[in-house]
């Protein structure tokens, strides 16, 4: 009786201090890092059919098309034969994507982590030919996108986990709520 009455008496013990721990940690709303290859970027990488507008960023024309950045999602495609009366296309989906530059049928957009080269010839299957994070991670200490810290800087610091180098190429950072992370920018 003892043995057990001393058993259980542990048992509750190392619940009841397992259960104050997860109180005792701090929830935030942070950025994740997405790891992956070119493949895995196929899945973020999307023509859709065309939507509204509704966080309008840089303008950009080639030939006959009409491209205007909605910031930090992708691109709206337009048909601009007819400046006056341009038609919408499609929708490009392309997660933390602030601005493009187009050469012959590529657009060269970045992903807020790297540089994306996307093949334009046919708007409803892209084809992704490249994907580059070299110049950020030699140049720039690797960090969320500046549009993602700007949205989620309300108290002085933008919280994100830490980057882990062996887990891959980071393709893309999403907002999620976490146990508070080390990693943060701001004071």
């Amino acid at each position: 009786m003892k043995k057990l009455t001393l058993f259980l008496a542990l048992c509750t013990g190392i619940l009841l201090t397992s259960c104050s721990d997860n109180e005792n940690t701090k929830s935030v709303i942070g950025l994740r890092p997405i790891y992956g290859t070119i493949d895995d970027i196929q899945d973020f990488v999307k023509s859709t059919d065309a939507r509204e507008l509704i966080s309008v960023g840089k303008i950009y024309t080639y030939q006959d098309f009409l491209f205007i950045n909605e910031v930090g999602s992708g691109l709206h495609v337009y048909n601009n034969q007819d400046p006056i009366n341009p038609v919408a296309l499609k929708f490009i989906s392309i997660p933390g994507n602030v601005d493009i530059a187009i050469k012959n049928q590529y657009i060269y957009a970045d992903m807020g982590s790297g540089i994306i080269t996307i093949d334009m010839s046919n708007l409803d299957e892209l084809v992704i030919t490249d994907f580059s994070t070299e110049y950020l991670e030699e140049n720039l200490d690797v960090r969320p996108p500046q549009h993602l810290i700007a949205q989620l800087n309300i108290s002085g610091r933008v919280y994100y986990e830490c980057i882990d180098r062996s887990n891959g190429k980071i393709i893309t950072w999403e907002k999620q709520e976490m146990p508070q992370p080390e990693c943060y920018i701001g004071n």
